[in-house]
C-alpha cells in the first residue's frame, strides 16, 4: 500500500531535519548514547593480545593478605622495587602517590634521644654516629629513596594533579615530566587543554631518587566510563606528561604538544606522532576485561617466585588492584576496572602504535550515513509493505553496523554509530505510525521496562499515572543501598561453577524480593554486589525508613539461608550494607522505548564507601549521619566512628544499624560505649584506652581492636588540631 501525498514526504522532511538537529546539538542522550556505541563495539569484538612488552605489578587482595594490609611501609616497598629491578626491567612507573613522610615509632624515639643528650651536653661523637646510624636504620622513606636511586632501570613515580579552584601559588616541583614545548602549525591556532590548579607531588627525597614523575590522573567521560586517557594536562603554563607517556619517553627525547585551528592534534615525542582530540585526550584501545595485560602478584615477587624473565626488558607498572582500596574504574569492560590497568593499557597502545582515532572524515562519513538511511528507510516505507519495509530497514541498520564495526576493528577509526541508527529508528517509527493507526504501548512499555526491578503495585502505580514519571534527569532527596557479599573470591574457590551461580541466584533472589517488598527499585547487580534505590521512581517521602527495614531483613533473611547452608553445603555467607541519604541526579539514561533508570552523585559514592567500610569496622549495617537523622527514632543504633573520606573535605558520622539481638547486647554497655567515644572525640586518649579495656571485658567486638591500634598510634603521635575525625587518606 502506497501513501502517495505530500504529508507522507513532509513528515518523512522532518525526521531528516529533527535527526541533523540532534547531530549537531547533540543533547546529552544521545552524547551517552554514543559512548555506550562504543562500549557496545568492544564487546562484540572481544579480548586482544597485548604487546607483551608492559607488564602489571598488582597489590592485589592476595598480596595484602600475604604482606598486610595497605598502605605497606615503604621499606617493604624499597624491597619492591630492588625485587623488580633485580629482573633487569626496561622502565618501572608507580601509580602509588608517596606524597606524606612515614614516620615510626623507632624514628620519633631515636631523635627524642637525640635532642636530651644534645640538650644535656653528653652528646659525643661516638654517641652521635650511632644515634645517627639508628635513625637512618629506621627511616623508611630513606631506604626506598635509596633503593630507587641505586636501580639500574628508569623510575618514573606517579602523582595527582587537582582542578579545583585554588588561590594557593605553587611552583611545579622538579623532576615533573613535561613537554618540550608547543608547535603551533596556524598563527591563529587556539587550545585549551584541562587546567590543574594544584600539584599533589611526591615527597622531594623519593622524587629526586626516581628522577621523574607523571601524573595518574584520569577523566572518565560524560556517564562516568574511562575511555580517553589524557596525554596533556596544563599546570600554570607547563604541559605536563602522563605516567603512561613518561614510561613511553623513558629516553627523555624532545616532545611537543602539536596545535592546529581547532584544538590539540596531538603529541609528538622524538619522531613518533600521537593522534588525540583537540582536548588532548587519546582514545583507548582497550585489550578486554581486567587481567588481560599480565598481572603478577606482589607478594610473589616480594617472595621471589616469579619467573625474572617475566619482567626483563620491559615496562613495568607497578600499583594497587585490590578491590577494597577503591582504585576501581567504570570502562567499556567492566564497573570494577583497575585504574592500575587503564595506564597500562594507555602505555601498550602507544608502544604498539594501535589506539583508537577519529579520523578527519568521521563527519562527512556520519551526514552520509544519516541520509542514506533515512533515504532508504522513507523509500521503504512509502512503496512497500510494514513487513516489508521493516526487512529493508533491518538489512540497512545491519549493514550499517557492520560497515562500522570493520572500521572499528580493522582500521582503528572511532565513527558514529548511535546518531545514524538512531535516524533509522525515528524516521520508520514516525513513518510507520502515520501509516498505520495503532494502539497506544506506553503503559506497556513502562510495565515492561520497570517490572524486572520494581514491585509490581509501583509498577502499576507507574502504568496508571505515568506523567508521574520524569523522563529526563532531575534532582532528587533519595536513599542509597549497596550490599556486598564479604569473601565472595574465597567462596567462589571452594564451590563448582554450577554450585557457585545456584547459590548466588538464590541469594540475590531472596535479597531482591526484600528490596521490591519494600518499595525499593533495584538499579544493578554488580557480581555479588547489590544497588537498590529508595524514594524513586515515584517520590515517597519515607525512603530512608524503608531503605533500613530491607537492610535489617536482609539480615534476617541471610540468618535463614545460612542454616540451610551450613548444613547442606558448610559455609554461611557475611554481607556488608551501606546506606546513605541526599540529593542525587536520578532519570533515564536513553529514550522511552528502551532506557536505564539510574541515580548517581557524591551521595552514591559515599553510599558505595559505606558499604566497604563494614569490613574495616566489623560491621554488617552502616549508615551515614543522614540517613540516621531521619529514621533513629524508629531503629537502633550506635555511633561509630567520625570520618573523613577519601575525596570528601566535610566529616560524616557513621552509625551501625543494630538488628534486635545486636542492641539488646548494646544496652548492657550502652553507657560506657558512648563514655569511650566523648573521651576518644575530645583527643582525651588516656582517658579512652581505660573505658576500652572495660569494654573489652564486657562484650567481643573487632571494633575494640580497631579502636585499640588507633589509640595506640595517637597516644605516641598526637596529632595537631585533634577534631576527632579519621581521615581515610589512601586511593
Amino acid at each position: 500500500m502506497r501513501y502517495q501525498n505530500r504529508y507522507f514526504f513532509l513528515l518523512s522532511l522532518s525526521t531528516l531535519l529533527f535527526s541533523l538537529f540532534l547531530y549537531f546539538y547533540l543533547p546529552s542522550f544521545l552524547q551517552i548514547l554514543e559512548l555506550k556505541s562504543v562500549d557496545w563495539r568492544f564487546h562484540w569484538r572481544g579480548n586482544t593480545l597485548p604487546s607483551q612488552k608492559v607488564v602489571i605489578v598488582a597489590i592485589d587482595e592476595e598480596s595484602l593478605e600475604k604482606v598486610g594490609r595497605w598502605p605497606w611501609s615503604r621499606t617493604k616497598m624499597a624491597q619492591l622495587v630492588k625485587k623488580i629491578d633485580a629482573a633487569s626491567p626496561l622502565a618501572v612507573g608507580y601509580d602509588i602517590g608517596f606524597f606524606e613522610p612515614e614516620v615510626n615509632v623507632a624514628q620519633k624515639e631515636v631523635l627524642t634521644l637525640f635532642e636530651f643528650l644534645k640538650q644535656k651536653h653528653k652528646l659525643d661523637k661516638e654517641s652521635q654516629q650511632f644515634l645517627e646510624q639508628r635513625l637512618l636504620a629506621n627511616y623508611p622513606d630513606y631506604w626506598l629513596a635509596r633503593a630507587l636511586l641505586e636501580t639500574n632501570s628508569t623510575q618514573v613515580l606517579g602523582y595527582y594533579l587537582n582542578f579545583e579552584p585554588s588561590k594557593q601559588k605553587q611552583k611545579l616541583p622538579l623532576n615533573t615530566a613535561k613537554y618540550t614545548g608547543v608547535k603551533l602549525l596556524q598563527p591563529e591556532s587556539v587550545f585549551q587543554p584541562l587546567q590543574a590548579s594544584k600539584v599533589r607531588s611526591n615527597l622531594e627525597l623519593l622524587l629526586k631518587a626516581a628522577g621523574k614523575q607523571g601524573y595518574f590522573n584520569v577523566v572518565p567521560d560524560e556517564d562516568g566510563s574511562y575511555r580517553r586517557y589524557p596525554l596533556v594536562l596544563e599546570f600554570r603554563e607547563n604541559y605536563l606528561q602522563p605516567l603512561a607517556l613518561s614510561l613511553f619517553n623513558h629516553a627523555n627525547k624532545s616532545s611537543f604538544v602539536v596545535v592546529g585551528k581547532a584544538g590539540i592534534l596531538g603529541v609528538e615525542v622524538g619522531k613518533v606522532f600521537v593522534p588525540t582530540d583537540e582536548r588532548g585526550f587519546l582514545f583507548l584501545n582497550y585489550r578486554g576485561k581486567a587481567q588481560t595485560i599480565l598481572h603478577l602478584p606482589a607478594w610473589k615477587i616480594l617472595a621471589g617466585e616469579i619467573d625474572p624473565s617475566l619482567l626483563q626488558g620491559k615496562y613495568v607498572l607497578v600499583g594497587v588492584t585490590a578491590p577494597g582500596v577503591y582504585d576501581l574504574r567504570v570502562t567499556p569492560f567492566g564497573v570494577a576496572y583497575p585504574g592500575l590497568e587503564i595506564q597500562a593499557t594507555a602505555l601498550d597502545n602507544l608502544l604498539q602504535k594501535d589506539y583508537l582515532l577519529r579520523p578527519g572524515f568521521a563527519p562527512l562519513f556520519d551526514l552520509v550515513a544519516i541520509i542514506l538511511l533515512w533515504l532508504g528507510v522513507s523509500l521503504a516505507l512509502f512503496y512497500l509493505t510494514p513487513f516489508f519495509s521493516l526487512m529493508v530497514s533491518l538489512i540497512l541498520g545491519l549493514s550499517f553496523i557492520g560497515l562500522n564495526f570493520y572500521f572499528f576493528t580493522h582500521k582503528l577509526y572511532l565513527l558514529n554509530l548511535g546518531s545514524p541508527l538512531l535516524t533509522l529508528v525515528i524516521s520508520y517509527v514516525v513513518l510507520l505510525s502515520y501509516r498505520i493507526l495503532f494502539a497506544d504501548k506506553q503503559k506497556k512499555n513502562l510495565r515492561k521496562a520497570f517490572s524486572k526491578y520494581l514491585d509490581a503495585k509501583l509498577v502499576e502505580e507507574i502504568v496508571k499515572e505515568p506523567d508521574k514519571l520524569k523522563l529526563g534527569g532531575e534532582k532528587r532527596e533519595l536513599t542509597v543501598l549497596f550490599s556486598d557479599i564479604r569473601g565472595f573470591t574465597t567462596l567462589s574457590e571452594k564451590l563448582a561453577p554450577e554450585e557457585l551461580v545456584s547459590l548466588l541466584n538464590k541469594y540475590l533472589t531472596e535479597m531482591t524480593q526484600i528490596i521490591l517488598q519494600e518499595k525499593g527499585l533495584l538499579d544493578k547487580y554488580i557480581g555479588d554486589a547489590i544497588m537498590a534505590i529508595f524514594g524513586t521512581p515515584i517520590y515517597y517521602p519515607e525512603h530512608a525508613l524503608c531503605a533500613c527495614k530491607s537492610a535489617l531483613s536482609m539480615l534476617l533473611k541471610l540468618e535463614e539461608l545460612n542454616t540451610n547452608w551450613k548444613k547442606t553445603k558448610g559455609l554461611e555467607l557475611n554481607i556488608g550494607i551501606g546506606i546513605n541519604t541526599g540529593e542525587m541526579v536520578a532519570g533515564n539514561m536513553g529514550s522511552i522505548e528502551r532506557f536505564d533508570y539510574t541515580v548517581m552523585g557524591d551521595n552514591v559514592n559515599l553510599a558505595s564507601r559505606l558499604e566497604g567500610l563494614n569490613k574495616y569496622y566489623g560491621t554488617n549495617i552502616l549508615v551515614s549521619e543522614f540517613t540516621y537523622e531521619q529514621v533513629k527514632e524508629h531503629f537502633s543504633f550506635r555511633l561509630i566512628d567520625k570520618v573523613r573520606v577519601k575525596g570528601k573535605e566535610k566529616p560524616v558520622k557513621l552509625y551501625e544499624l543494630l538488628p534486635e539481638k545486636k542492641a539488646t547486647i548494646f544496652q548492657s554497655y550502652k553507657e560506657e560505649y558512648e563514655e569511650f567515644l566523648s573521651y576518644y572525640f575530645a583527643g582525651e586518649f588516656e582517658a579512652a584506652s581505660e573505658k576500652l579495656l572495660l569494654l573489652e571485658g564486657k562484650t567481643r567486638d573487632k571494633l575494640w581492636e580497631l579502636y585499640k591500634e588507633r589509640l595506640k598510634v595517637l597516644r605516641q603521635s598526637r596529632p595537631e588540631n585533634w577534631d576527632g575525625v579519621y581521615t581515610f587518606a589512601v586511593k
